[in-house]
């Protein structure tokens, strides 16, 4: 092997080993890409279902209400409505 030859086969294998390093570079940083856009996915999923817990909330008050001047006839079913509008109104109003 001359030296011509051996400078030629050293140049071949550092190209070799730069673009293996260039290419998991790249892939390194398209796995953290990836990474983080699930992250912020993630967020906005928590935060868009904590509103709707909370009117799944509101909704299961209302019903077991409902079930309870449903079926408690001894109570004044009008008083009832109208403390529930009333009710309503608070939350209205808390919400603004």
């Amino acid at each position: 092997m001359t030296p011509g030859d051996f400078l030629g086969l050293v140049a071949v294998i550092t190209g070799l080993l730069l673009g293996t390093l260039m290419l998991t570079s790249a892939y390194k940083r398209r796995l953290d890409f990836k990474l983080r856009k699930l992250e912020l996915e993630t967020q906005a999923r928590l935060a868009g279902a904590a509103p709707q817990a909370d009117r799944q909330d509101l909704l299961e008050d209302r019903i077991r209400v409902l079930e309870r001047i449903a079926t408690d006839r001894g109570q004044d079913i009008a008083y009832q409505i109208e403390s529930l509008r009333e009710r309503q109104l608070e939350q209205r109003s808390e919400a603004l």
